[in-house]
């Protein structure tokens, strides 16, 4: 059961006329301008809050040169894995590790050493996206917490696994410092684009 907007009165489940049986008002143009200023009114207000969150977004990742190094910082990391990272049995760079997995995972699985290299290189891919993400979203209130957490947890992430495959059997190489100095760099970032 409804009401008829004019008197109020209870109008039957199954009444399918136009006209209200108490009042003889239209039941589907009463008061239709009214409702069309409230929907305009609460339209406005969802666009505004729409509009604050792109604007928001843009700013968190476009909205000046540092937010743009930083967006790029994301991917050095992964870009300094292509030079010489590790040594085990072999340079190993992100992509021979790929190619690897691709011709015999049950290789690089199957030694200790190996499989950490390939750990660590897949964990700086995995931060890359997870914290472009995340950064687009710096804007909120625990926004620039959560970029520092994630930063520091890739580097320590990173570091750790490069130090399991060293004492396994492996070797770091300059890839691998210099894709760690560029997570640094990134986690330095953040703290520019928040004072900014």
């Amino acid at each position: 059961m409804s009401n008829c907007p004019k008197c109020n009165k209870k109008i039957g489940v199954f009444y399918f006329k136009q006209n209200c049986p108490h009042c003889n008002a239209n039941l589907m143009y009463y008061d239709f301008d009214n409702r069309l200023k409230q929907d305009a009114v609460l339209a406005q207000q969802e666009w505004a809050a729409v509009e604050k969150v792109t604007g928001g977004i843009k700013t968190s990742s476009i909205g000046s040169f540092v937010a743009i190094a930083r967006l790029v910082s994301f991917f050095l990391p992964v870009a300094a894995l292509l030079l010489p990272s590790f040594n085990v049995n072999g340079k190993i760079t992100l992509i021979s590790i790929i190619k690897q997995i691709i011709s015999d995972s049950g290789a690089v699985f199957s030694e200790t050493a190996l499989m950490l290299c390939f750990a660590a290189m897949a964990a700086v891919v995995a931060f890359a996206l997870i914290q472009l993400v995340v950064s687009l979203f710096s804007y909120t209130k625990n926004g620039f917490k959560r970029n520092i957490v994630f930063s520091v947890t890739e580097i320590v992430v990173f570091a750790g696994l490069g130090i399991a495959a060293a004492a396994t059997g492996g070797t770091v190489l300059y890839g691998f410092f210099i894709s760690l100095a560029l997570q640094v760099l990134t986690a330095v970032l953040h703290f520019a684009v928040k004072k900014n």
